[in-house]
């Protein structure tokens, strides 16, 4: 099928696992790299990819975004678009912490959050509106000037809410979609949007499951 004889179609894809994560501490905009786990995802992606007909690939502009995004950038020779509105929430000071009994002071900051996501705030972190309006605007932006497929890379919090946006007819809240590294989704935004789950890496490598898998 052509890619004008579908309607648009985004590739929405976690960074893979970065140095932070693999540490267990907390990331927000801290600006980490890849881990090799994570740079074995961004492999993953691509290969998942290269049969695909991409017409621009959009990335967070944090190192470990545009990592993600590279082989598949190089595979359809494609430049990275790299956007600051598609960087992860700023989580002011629990960045670089961790957030268990090593760090009681960021477990109870990171507790009280996970309680109210959208009304607590964290100390010199991003009020968590003024963060989903910079991700939808960018996406409104993204969906009016593009065709065929593209490929956002974004990151846990901002795909949450891009999800959410994308599949309002399905799912509401955008705080309640978990999304892992290990999955990558394609949304055809038809006139009711439908979403398939692809695997990356592991077992059951670039297999796709109809729906929206967590």
């Amino acid at each position: 099928m052509h890619s004008f004889d579908r309607p648009l179609r985004i590739y929405l894809a976690r960074h893979g696992q970065s140095e932070l994560n693999l540490q267990k501490r907390i990331s927000g905009q801290a600006d980490a790299s890849l881990s090799a786990k994570g740079l074995e995802q961004a492999q993953a992606l691509a290969d998942v990819l290269k049969q695909e007909t991409l017409s621009a690939i959009y990335s967070s502009s944090l190192t470990r975004a545009i990592q993600t995004a590279s082989p598949t950038a190089t595979k359809h020779r494609l430049s990275i678009q790299k956007l600051d509105d598609l960087r992860e929430i700023g989580l002011g000071i629990l960045e670089g912490r961790h957030v268990d009994k090593r760090d009681p002071e960021a477990s109870r900051l990171w507790a009280a959050r996970a309680s109210d996501k959208q009304g607590f705030s964290v100390p010199g972190s991003e009020a968590y509106l003024a963060f989903t309006a910079r991700v939808l605007g960018c996406l409104d932006s993204l969906l009016s000037n593009s065709r065929g497929a593209i490929l956002l890379v974004g990151h846990r919090n901002t795909n949450e809410v891009i999800l959410a946006r994308l599949l309002a007819n399905d799912f509401a809240g955008a705080a309640e979609i978990n999304v892992k590294n290990k999955y990558l989704y394609a949304i055809d935004l038809a006139a009711r949007p439908e979403v398939m789950t692809i695997r990356l890496g592991g077992e059951h490598h670039g297999q796709h499951y109809p729906g929206l898998r967590t």
